[in-house]
């Protein structure tokens, strides 16, 4: 017990270093570039970090230190009884105090997760009961065990002339050899349900070892983008910084596909557009300075909260961005001297729907093809969302939606044709036509997100 006690010693001092080195490498700023590229590369870190359970190897090393402590206290007590009882009995005092006060705490942050004495071994516990009765009632459910024995038991509830009693009887005991058989089956299931959970680190690191990564392009692309989004979050929830912001914004609108983002990106979209204008006498005024960032937040919030209309129409976000918008804006806000009265106008018809008349303070205003592009797309999602949650068989899209497809339809020239193709497609969901979700992807593809 001496040298095995020795060992995991240095075991776990070497493992020590080698997470200082892993902490140290973490930490390391060894790349330069724009706010979005250091950030990618933050996050990279962050889900390899994740991903391969650093933080279950890094308390692995006190609970190592703890059994080489036990082990080195049993070995003292072994050595000193030959030598010295009274010395010896002070000394296994001492160190069984310590195994019950451990085992004291152990259970105290198994009990309470507000306890502030919290070890891995409660964590782990823990976890392990709140799956027990999780894999007792599906072992259950599929027992044969408990099948038989039910099984059994109505036939003797259900048999009212002896015979039929007396056969219950029969039937029961004839069943126990393979009630036992079976409860072995039964027994081993249990347990299997049980380790599970507890070895979910272990597959998890066996499959980064051994696994096989996809190979496609398209899966390479999503990965990258959902890393591109989840910087973009951390940037905006993070940076104090107008410029970075207006650059994180401007790189989340060059993103074609917004897929398995945050949905509290909406509100950091919304919490920027906010803190850029004012509202004096119910007319939008912008902060000076923040006219590009004013518009680039706008654009965002409009695309994010069109995509995540279509993706999670029931997010509590949305109903949260909802009511933070109509304290910011009433419905008859004046935006017309806006430089850009088509997005904030949308935003307007999206949380104001009632007033229909909003197109009318556009005047001859003639949006940029960028701000075109992205109105009449997240308008399409807007129109597929209205379309999907419909009830009933009359018009499933917003007067002012389809008022504003015809109207770009009007124009003279026409817009560039991912607008045409999105206003045909809303016509299109106002008609009823069969139209599926894989649509408004290819009309993702088609369009040229630039700012």
């Amino acid at each position: 017990m001496l040298y095995a006690s020795f060992t995991i010693s240095l075991f776990s001092a070497f493992v020590a270093m080698l997470g200082k080195q892993w902490l140290n490498r973490y930490a390391s700023t060894d790349m330069r570039g724009t706010a979005i590229e250091r950030s990618q590369n933050r996050q990279r870190k962050l889900n390899g970090v994740v991903s391969w359970y650093f933080e279950h190897v890094m308390e692995s090393l006190p609970l190592m230190l703890q059994v080489s402590l036990l082990l080195l206290g049993c070995a003292l007590c072994q050595y000193l009884w030959r030598i010295d009882v009274t010395v010896a009995s002070v000394v296994l005092g001492v160190t069984s105090f310590g195994i019950v006060l451990y085992f004291f705490v152990v259970a105290a942050g198994t009990i309470s997760e507000s306890c502030p004495y919290q070890t891995p071994g409660s964590r782990i516990l823990r976890s392990a009961a709140s799956a027990v009765p999780t894999a007792f009632r599906r072992v259950v459910e599929c027992s044969v065990t408990v099948g038989l024995l039910r099984e059994s038991v109505g036939c003797y509830l259900s048999s009212q002339p002896i015979h039929n009693l007396v056969y219950s009887f029969a039937a029961i005991l004839c069943g126990l050899p393979m009630a036992l058989a079976t409860l072995t089956i039964d027994a081993f299931r249990l347990g299997r349900a049980m380790v599970q959970p507890l070895l979910a680190p272990a597959r998890g690191a066996y499959t980064q070892l051994l696994g096989t990564p996809s190979t496609p392009t398209h899966g390479s692309d999503q990965h990258t983008t959902v890393l591109h989004l989840q910087c973009v979050s951390w940037l905006l929830q993070t940076s104090l910084d107008k410029a970075v912001h207006l650059s994180t914004l401007e790189s989340l609108a060059t993103v074609v596909e917004l897929d398995d983002f945050d949905p509290t990106l909406v509100t950091d979209c919304l919490d920027i557009f906010t803190g850029c204008v004012k509202v004096v006498d119910s007319a939008v005024v912008i902060s000076q300075g923040l006219e590009e960032l004013a518009k680039a937040s706008a654009t965002c919030l409009l695309r994010t909260f069109s995509h995540l209309s279509v993706m999670d129409p029931m997010s509590s976000v949305l109903g949260d961005v909802r009511r933070r918008y109509w304290m910011a804006f009433e419905p008859w806000t004046n935006f017309d001297r806006l430089p850009f009265p088509y997005t904030f106008g949308i935003l307007q018809g999206i949380f104001h729907p009632d007033r229909d008349e909003w197109w009318l303070d556009l005047g001859d205003h003639e949006p940029s093809s960028h701000e075109h592009i992205i109105s009449a797309h997240a308008l399409t999602k807007l129109a597929w969302s209205e379309y999907q949650m419909a009830e009933d068989l009359e018009k499933k899209v917003p007067d002012w939606i389809l008022h504003f497809a015809l109207h770009s339809l009007s124009m003279d020239p026409l817009p560039p044709t991912s607008i045409v193709a999105n206003c045909l497609s809303i016509i299109a969901i106002d008609l009823g036509c069969d139209f599926s979700s894989t649509g408004l992807t290819i009309l993702d593809e088609r369009c040229v997100w630039s700012p």
